[in-house]
C-alpha cells in the first residue's frame, strides 16, 4: 500500500463494472463509503460512458452535488448539474462509421444531448438501464446519419467489433477517439475526448487537486483516466490486458463484491 494514498483528496469512479454491482445498482455499502468520503471533505467525481440523463437517479442516491464526466468525456457537468463542456462528432463521421457498423452486422447506437438513439430494437441492452429508466428511441438509419452525436456506440460480438475497429482505422483519417468500454461495446467520441482529458478540464474549472488523486475503473475507456491520476485502482473483474497496462496499480475486489467500497473502507477511510 502506498503510504500517501490516505492523503488522496480527489476520488474518481467509473460506474458499470466498478461502482455498480451485477444488478446495475449502488449497494448500501457503496453508498455508505462514498458518503464517508464526502463527510471527510474529499472531492468525488463520476466518470462514465453512460449519458448524463442515465446517471441522475444514481446521483440522487448519493445525495447529489457530485461533478460528472459522462459519454466518456464528451459531456462534463459540475456538482450542480450545470454543463461545463460538451463535444459532438462531425456529421461526416456518422456518414462513415454508421454504414460500416451496419455492414458488420452490429447494433448501432448514438447519444445526443438528451437522447439514446438506435436503428433497431435490442432488448438485451435495456437491462443495465432499468434503474435509471433511460431507454433508447428507435429511428431510421437515414435520420441517424443526419443527427449530431456526442458519441456513437457499436454493440455486438467482440469478433465483429474487432473487425469493425480495423475497418474504421483503415478508412480515411478521422478526428475520432475509439475505445472499448467492454468486450461488447466499441465507442467513438470526438478526437482528444476521453475520461482523462475531461478530468483535467474539470479539475481546472473547479480547482480540484489531482496531485494526490485516485481513480477506480475496469474498462479500456478508463486508460486515459488512470494516466491522469496518481493512484489508479483496477477492479478484479477488469480484463487482463488492462491490468497489464498498469502493473503498478492497486487492485480492488470485483464490483459484484462491493470492491470499491471495501477498498475505501480498508485502505483509505
Amino acid at each position: 500500500m502506498l503510504a500517501n494514498q490516505k492523503n488522496c483528496n480527489t476520488f474518481v469512479f467509473d460506474m458499470d463494472g466498478t461502482l455498480l454491482n451485477e444488478h446495475h445498482e449502488l449497494s448500501p455499502l457503496t453508498i455508505r463509503a462514498l458518503n464517508e468520503l464526502r463527510e471527510r471533505g474529499h472531492h468525488l467525481v463520476i466518470a462514465t460512458g453512460r449519458h448524463f440523463m442515465d446517471i441522475r437517479a444514481y446521483l440522487k442516491q448519493l445525495g447529489g452535488g457530485i461533478a460528472t464526466i459522462t459519454c466518456n468525456g464528451a459531456m462534463i457537468h459540475n456538482g450542480a448539474g450545470e454543463l461545463i463542456q460538451r463535444a459532438c462528432l462531425p456529421l461526416t463521421i456518422n456518414e462513415t462509421l454508421l454504414p460500416l457498423g451496419e455492414a458488420c452486422g452490429v447494433h448501432l447506437n448514438m447519444y445526443t444531448d438528451r437522447e439514446w438513439l438506435v436503428n433497431a430494437p435490442c432488448e438485451s441492452m435495456l437491462d443495465a438501464h432499468r434503474q435509471s429508466q433511460f431507454f433508447y428511441r428507435q429511428i431510421p438509419l437515414q435520420e441517424m446519419l443526419a443527427t449530431p452525436a456526442l458519441k456513437i456506440l457499436f454493440y455486438g460480438e467482440n469478433a465483429l467489433l474487432q473487425q469493425l475497429k480495423t475497418q474504421i482505422l483503415t478508412a480515411l483519417p478521422m478526428p475520432i477517439h475509439l475505445t472499448f468500454s467492454d468486450e461488447y461495446y466499441l465507442e467513438a467520441m470526438p478526437n482528444n475526448i476521453s475520461k482523462g482529458d475531461a478530468l483535467k478540464t474539470l479539475a481546472e474549472h473547479l480547482q480540484l487537486p489531482l496531485a494526490n488523486s485516485m481513480a477506480f475503473g475496469d474498462g479500456f475507456n478508463d486508460v486515459e483516466l488512470f494516466r491522469a491520476v496518481t493512484h489508479p485502482v483496477v477492479m478484479a473483474n477488469a480484463s487482463d490486458k488492462l491490468k497489464q497496462l498498469f502493473p503498478a496499480a492497486q487492485a480492488a475486489a470485483r464490483n459484484h463484491d462491493d470492491g470499491v467500497a471495501r477498498f475505501l473502507l480498508e485502505k483509505v477511510l
